[in-house]
């Protein structure tokens, strides 16, 4: 296999086979596009003493497994506060979008009471590798749900549904031949909060997450981030996940899914 999720051809991006949904050979995961628009916003605000904030990754249509390209503009630049929109394009059709608040850092003085607590669980040392969601029926393809490692600390309520966590990790790089930046790596990873608290309600009927949100206290540090994720969905087919985020340091954000109920043919 590939040893890294997209290759680079001058300015697009060719997704590899580590890229893809479980779904479908021609289609990406969400995980790769959320990770391209990040990357996308990260470039933007380099040199600027902005720190990414906020992102939230609008994943209205599938991605297909072509060259894709993005684009990151600002919306409007302060002193202190920044919004940038980021694009991804394939075929010169809009397939998914960003949107980044970037924050410009104050020096202050943080009462304890106020700081954030380590996770609740233990690192990824000694945990045991395991799928990324054993509880969903999925093809047997290969793709960037079977890139990931996974050590999972909580597991949820049988059936889907409740509080589920894990430490994630990709071992691989994301774009050919450039270092594995945190900011994209957490982006990337995040789309996996609704793979491990899924919600299954029937044997044909499952939960897509139509965007992610992540609100970041400070940059992730490099290597393992923890997911910890609550779910839950009304009757009528909506729902939502929220969790917390970790790396080895810490506590780095909060994230939050909305969620859609998604029928699927039997077979």
């Amino acid at each position: 296999m590939t040893p890294a999720v997209f290759l680079r051809d001058g300015e697009t991006f060719i997704p590899t086979e580590r890229a893809l949904s479980p779904w479908s050979p021609s289609l990406l995961h969400g995980g790769p596009a959320a990770g391209l628009l990040a990357r996308a916003v990260e470039a933007w605000g380099e040199g600027t003493g902005l720190v990414p904030a906020r992102f939230t990754f609008d994943l209205f249509r599938p991605v297909p497994r072509l060259p894709l390209r993005t684009e990151a503009a600002p919306v409007r630049v302060g002193r202190r506060i920044a919004v940038v929109e980021a694009r991804l394009l394939a075929a010169d059709e809009l397939v998914s979008r960003a949107t980044a608040v970037l924050l410009r850092p104050t020096p202050v003085d943080v009462p304890p009471s106020a700081r954030f607590a380590p996770p609740p669980f233990p690192g990824p040392d000694g945990l045991p590798a395991a799928p990324m969601a054993p509880r969903i029926r999925m093809p047997g393809r290969e793709g960037f749900h079977t890139t990931l490692e996974v050590r999972r600390v909580l597991v949820g309520e049988p059936g889907g549904g409740g509080r589920a966590a894990a430490w994630v990790r990709l071992p691989c790089a994301f774009v050919e031949g450039e270092p594995l930046s945190p900011l994209v790596h957490l982006a990337a990873v995040s789309d996996f909060a609704n793979g491990l608290a899924h919600i299954s309600a029937g044997p044909e009927t499952g939960f897509i997450n139509v965007d992610i949100t992540l609100v970041l206290h400070r940059l992730p540090a490099p290597g393992w981030v923890a997911i910890d994720a609550t779910s839950g969905a009304e009757p009528h087919g909506i729902g939502a996940i929220s969790g917390q985020l970790y790396d080895a340091q810490g506590r780095v954000g909060a994230l939050l899914q909305t969620l859609l109920a998604n029928p699927r043919p039997a077979g």
